[in-house]
């Protein structure tokens, strides 16, 4: 077969392939090129920007749309975070940080407090976490014996109970109190009363002149002004000598560390991490609904894409495809060969 019959065949196969290749190539390339609208004058030209760029609000929605109703709605968010690997790392973390030696509950609550309520503590502690306004658990004998003494030696009742609480033991310590007082004012406390005079005074009256005085009516009064004097105690100053036993214990227990206490309690690590597995799980079941109605995915994706330059978004789509897009062009190429082929024929 001679050179020129050789030419006559393989021109019109490579000359095919070669158109095919080139067009696919520039037609892929048109999805992102031009970035940007070319003017001629007031007059834009045709297919630009490339189609992508210039669709590309559109096209954020409805990846948006395929993914958020599709591909990875809410409730595959929450289902993925009560995976056993998601809540197994989580429960895991903040068990660890829960027996870390340096964690207690007033660094925790340091954390949480804005700059002014920590520099107050800060005071407040070199000062050596005494507060005026707290009565001195010392005086709680002297009171208990007498009734008008004043607890906190300065301030009255009526001053005490105006005084705002100035940290979480000092209202640790009111809530304490004030319950202590409300179960005691709701509770019978004669027979317990009657039963310890009775106890104390049977030894007295052996005595046949005591027992004169300490009849059965005397001891009744005597009984009955002691409950009279409890009730009147705990209901007024004991409030102020239980809130400060109180908050005394708060302050102490605020500064041990976290672990500790949990041993305490008779708290391992694993046990602490089983119980905040368990509290994330009914959590989750709780809130799960209204946080998924409340992600939106397909916004976050809408965002993402239309805050994108078209520089991104091609190398995004390259990313995904670049071996789908050059197999179009390649494939572009063989029907190209295969027309110029078929074109020999006629």
């Amino acid at each position: 077969m001679s050179i020129p019959a050789i030419l006559k065949i393989l021109v019109p196969i490579v000359l095919g392939a070669a158109i095919g290749y080139f067009t696919n190539d520039l037609a892929i390339r048109m999805l992102f090129r031009p970035r940007k609208a070319v003017f001629i004058g007031k007059w834009q030209l045709p297919f630009t920007p490339g189609i992508i760029p210039k669709n590309q609000s559109r096209i954020a929605g409805a990846v948006a749309n395929a993914v958020s109703g599709q591909l990875f709605t809410s409730d595959d968010l929450v289902n993925q975070l009560k995976g056993s690997a998601v809540k197994g790392e989580i429960a895991g973390k903040l068990a660890d940080a829960v027996f870390s030696p340096d964690l207690s509950i007033r660094s925790l609550t340091a954390l949480a407090a804005p700059a002014s309520e920590e520099e107050e503590a800060e005071e407040a502690e070199d000062a050596g976490g005494a507060d005026p306004s707290l009565p001195d658990p010392s005086v709680v004998t002297d009171a208990l014996v007498d009734t008008e003494t004043d607890p906190c030696g300065a301030a009255s009742l009526e001053d005490w109970e105006e005084q705002e609480p100035k940290s979480a033991a000092e209202r640790a310590g009111r809530f304490v109190a004030d319950r202590v007082a409300e179960k005691l004012a709701e509770t019978d406390l004669r027979d317990a009363i009657d039963d310890l005079v009775w106890e104390g005074v049977q030894e007295y009256r052996k005595n046949p002149v005591i027992a004169l005085f300490l009849n059965e009516s005397a001891v009744n009064s005597i009984c009955e002004k002691v409950e009279s004097a409890l009730r009147s105690y705990v209901s007024g100053d004991g409030r102020r000598v239980i809130a400060s036993l109180v908050t005394e214990e708060a302050d102490r227990l605020a500064d041990l560390p976290l672990s500790e206490l949990a041993d305490k309690a008779g708290l391992d690590r694993d046990r602490v991490a089983g119980a905040l597995g368990r509290t994330f799980d009914r959590f989750i079941e709780q809130f799960g609904a209204s946080f998924s109605e409340k992600t939106d995915i397909g916004g976050i994706v809408r965002r993402k894409i239309e805050e994108m330059d078209a520089a991104q978004l091609e190398e995004l789509v390259m990313s995904v495809m670049k071996r789908e897009l050059q197999a179009v062009i390649n494939l572009g190429a063989l029907l190209g060969a295969v027309i110029g082929a078929v074109n020999i024929l006629f």
